[in-house]
């Protein structure tokens, strides 16, 4: 089946699409290269957190990545997209809210630019992203994310729209993060029956 939306996204570039309820998105790096973020209208780091934690422990506890079967949600706790199959050494981030061109000494656009110019809205509007192959170190004093991470050809991230929603899509141009390299992410949008026909193929 073609996907609906098949594309690259170059280092320290963005891309904005439309999903449809059922749709699914699956990030991917092809050369095993380096990561990003992903986002959505309304995405709120903040009420996922809480909201994961709370289904998960049944208590206020916060949880720090996205991993497959947990969902994100809105600013009203209402999901929006669930995580699928996912695989690389490093996992989903929810803590931090990604680069910004003013961290950097050229001024080159990081990824809460990127994102914002994808989903067509003031950077100051985003209330969450997901940083995706990253892994991270925590004591009692800080959360340190960003860590060495071995990233492998094909390691890939799914995420599935329980709603019709606008999503981004950007790759990291940061040059400093353990095991990352500058190089390509793909991103391929597919409809729930594609997506079962697809892993009925790979299955036989």
């Amino acid at each position: 089946m073609m996907a609906l939306t098949d594309a690259t996204v170059a280092s320290g570039t963005g891309l904005g699409f439309d999903l449809a309820a059922g749709e699914t998105v699956r990030i991917s790096t092809p050369g095993g290269e380096q990561g990003g973020d992903f986002s959505f209208l309304g995405f709120d780091q903040a009420m996922t957190r809480n909201v994961n934690g709370w289904k998960r422990f049944g208590r206020p506890w916060l949880v720090f990545s996205a991993d497959p079967g947990m969902v994100l949600c809105d600013g009203e706790g209402e999901a929006v997209m669930e995580v699928g199959p996912c695989r690389c050494d490093g996992r989903n981030d929810i803590m931090y809210p990604g680069c910004w061109s003013e961290i950097y000494g050229d001024g080159r656009p990081g990824c809460r630019d990127l994102i914002a110019d994808g989903l067509g809205i003031e950077r100051a509007e985003i209330s969450g992203m997901l940083s995706f192959f990253v892994n991270a170190e925590i004591d009692t004093t800080a959360y340190r994310g960003l860590g060495r991470v071995d990233i492998e050809p094909g390691d890939h991230i799914t995420l599935r729209a329980l709603r019709d929603v606008r999503a981004a899509v950007s790759a990291c141009p940061d040059m400093e993060i353990p095991g990352w390299t500058p190089g390509d992410l793909r991103v391929e949008v597919t409809s729930l029956r594609d997506r079962m026909s697809n892993d009925q193929g790979e299955d036989q």
